[in-house]
């Protein structure tokens, strides 16, 4: 039975090759855990257990909370887990872990502003009951108000905060709401959405209508036949590759290891390597080149002009400089675009030129047909360019030709 949930998607979301990798091909790769993914487990487990004991009635200080947290932190570090910032220790994310809990305990104690029906509730649902594609996914925590209303509360440790709108168009609580509302059908009428960002100490919330999970229903469905039908699985790189566990084996980035594979000192000799850097090399030189020969083109340009000639001669190779003028006038936009549309209307042309087609003016005004007065007038407006071409070809000798 083909189980998808909202990770699982979002996975080929963001690289359909790195879903390939992990849910069709089922690669074993080395887990990598950072330090940021430890420190949201941990605090989770913290307040899984912190809700256990409310729901039996039993409040626990805030001291013996922060005191399982530590004791969880140690029993489950490893020095696998990766720390990228360099200005960190496990000691400071340590810490962060116990100021996120204590300003939370400080916002909520002694949390009876609802009754917690369930920690960590594993929901499921079918999409497509005829295919048996069904959805799935763990809630952090599901209450209920005095009201009757439920809330499904979603945990965040990270810094990142979305806005508003953001919240409204996120798929996997409301698709965790529909699985609550599948599973209490006559109880969870009223669902509402409710994220707590413990960095910034802050409660964000979302609501969803019948019609919106509907239509997220339909869109997901939707996702999951593309899903089923790619045989290509594409790559997608982006900032996410820096995380993939899968780069050894991914055409983006499986060179990498092979040249790290070598000693340092081969490395720059590997031949992909000696053709890449031939090639940056060489690109360079063009960007330099061409660089040099608009200084040379526009130098030339202004010899030619100096002289009075229209071609100049070096020792193997003839210049020819053409001077091309060409007519400019108002583009849409331009203030004066305006003025000028009125004095053609007075002047009886405007039809012969309706919407003030630039090009049908140039060459009126060129064919010199219309009257003076009409061409005088419309002379502000004209703003005349010019522009050069050359021509470099090799010399002949009279004898040769």
């Amino acid at each position: 039975m083909p189980m998808y949930s909202h990770s699982r998607l979002s996975v080929y979301e963001t690289c359909p090759r790195q879903f390939r990798f992990q849910y069709v091909d089922k690669v074993a790769v080395p887990e990598v855990e950072s330090v940021e993914m430890f420190l949201g487990s941990r605090v989770h487990a913290a307040l899984e257990d912190l809700y256990d004991r409310v729901r039996q009635g039993k409040v626990p200080a805030l001291d013996d909370v922060l005191a399982g947290f530590r004791r969880d932190w140690v029993k489950e570090w490893t020095p696998d887990i990766q720390i990228s910032r360099e200005d960190m220790t496990a000691e400071d994310y340590l810490a962060l872990g116990g100021s996120q809990l204590t300003t939370y305990d400080e916002r909520y104690r002694p949390f009876d502003q609802e009754r917690t029906v369930a920690v960590e509730r594993r929901v499921s649902f079918p999409l497509d009951e005829t295919r048996k594609i069904w959805m799935q996914g763990y809630v952090d925590r599901l209450s209920v108000t005095r009201e009757g209303l439920w809330q499904i509360h979603d945990y965040k440790t990270g810094r990142w905060l979305p806005s508003q709108a953001d919240l409204d168009r996120d798929r996997q609580l409301a698709l965790y709401q529909i699985g609550v509302q599948r599973q209490f059908p006559r109880q969870a009428r009223d669902v509402e959405l409710v994220w707590h960002y413990l960095a910034h100490d802050l409660e964000m919330r979302s609501r969803r209508e019948p019609e919106a999970l509907r239509e997220l229903e339909t869109r997901t469905l939707a996702l999951i036949d593309r899903i089923q039908a790619d045989t290509a699985f594409p790559l997608l790189e982006g900032p996410h590759c820096a995380r993939c566990p899968y780069q050894s084996l991914c055409p983006a980035w499986s060179h990498l290891f092979t040249q790290e594979a070598l000693p340092e000192a081969e490395r720059p000799l590997e031949d992909g390597a000696a053709l890449v850097d031939r090639l940056a090399a060489l690109r360079a030189r063009r960007r330099e080149v061409k660089a040099e020969i608009g200084q040379a083109e526009a130098d030339l340009i202004a010899y030619a002009r100096a002289a009075g000639v229209e071609a100049v001669f070096g020792t193997t190779h003839r210049a020819s400089i053409a001077i091309l003028r060409t007519l400019s006038l108002p583009k849409p936009g331009d203030p004066r675009r305006a003025e000028m549309e009125a004095i053609l209307r007075a002047g009886g042309r405007w039809e012969e030129v309706a919407e003030l087609n630039i090009r049908a003016v140039g060459k009126k005004l060129a064919g010199g047909d219309w009257p003076a007065d009409l061409i005088g007038a419309l002379d502000p407006f004209q703003d005349r360019e010019e522009t050069a071409r050359i021509s470099l070809r090799r010399r002949q000798d009279p004898e040769d030709s």
